[in-house]
């Protein structure tokens, strides 16, 4: 696991308010005929319009089927190759909002067959550090520090129940402020797991929450996959997660709030976006 570090001093950077918003961006899966291209475009538009906006890119921005992987290749709107392309024509416009990136199941596929890391090449492209499998980052904002840990996320079934519980299992080993995984494909703030911490100096117990996110995707699983398996259907949905930065009587406040911003699935997916790609004009 690699570790980085931030910190913002949001009156010295003129930003509106006190705080951080992280969009955690993962399971894009550009390339499907599933991928919600709508709701991608609108949240990243977002992220470029938000003054107070960073962003992580935690894995499965391409749908990358191989020959000899899981997945219809067949069914690919796009090669591997140009799912990058595009995938880098996506974030470049917001790539000063990035923090770095992990790596995800589906761009590992490219690897096990060729040595070449897809997620690696995409942070590389838009001058970001590529991290790896796990990533723990300490986010400062103003005076508040938080910890965090990032992994893409385990195979975890279809049931909801199973796909928490295989999220809860990190924190098990990690001691964070907030853990991110996705991989699951649902949006979910999960119940904070209190960690008692000793002081022994001071005396007391303290009880430590670690918030859990799981990250959500931009996968509409009406179709494919999901319905050829019987799997209950799962709409586009991201989670954001804000960070306070305020200072209140002279102490750091630090407090996590999560939203999620959520397909409404009342329209038809659409794929313009490959045109230019199949077209050589990107």
């Amino acid at each position: 696991m690699q570790y980085v570090h931030f910190e913002y001093n949001t009156r010295e950077l003129g930003w509106p308010e006190s705080t951080l918003r992280l969009y955690p961006l993962v399971c894009l899966h550009v390339g499907a005929p599933q991928c919600d291209w709508k709701f991608v475009t609108r949240q990243v538009n977002t992220i470029k319009n938000d003054p107070c906006a960073r962003w992580v890119y935690m894995g499965d921005g391409g749908e990358c089927v191989t020959k000899l992987s899981k997945g219809d290749i067949y069914e690919q709107l796009l090669s591997p190759g140009l799912q990058l392309d595009c995938l880098v024509d996506l974030f470049k416009p917001i790539a000063n909002k990035g923090l770095f990136g992990i790596r995800g199941n589906h761009g590992n596929r490219i690897y096990k067959e060729t040595g070449l890391q897809f997620d690696q090449q995409l942070m590389a492209r838009l001058g970001l550090p590529y991290l790896g499998t796990s990533a723990g980052c300490n986010l400062v904002v103003n005076r508040s520090s938080y910890d965090l840990f990032f992994h893409h996320g385990i195979d975890s079934g279809s049931p909801l129940a199973a796909k928490i519980a295989k999220a809860e299992k990190f924190g098990g080993f990690v001691n964070a402020d907030a853990l991110f995984t996705a991989h699951s494909h649902i949006a979910q703030d999960l119940t904070p797991s209190p960690l008692y911490e000793f002081d022994n100096i001071g005396q007391k117990i303290r009880t430590k929450l670690r918030h859990q996110y799981i990250c959500g995707c931009a996968y509409d699983s009406r179709h494919g996959y999901a319905e050829d398996k019987g799997y209950p259907p799962l709409l586009p949905a991201w989670l954001t997660v804000e960070f306070d930065g305020r200072i209140r009587e002279g102490f750091p406040v630090k407090q996590q709030r999560s939203s999620v911003a959520r397909s409404t699935g009342d329209y038809q997916l659409t794929h313009e976006y490959i045109l230019p790609y199949l077209e050589g004009q990107h």
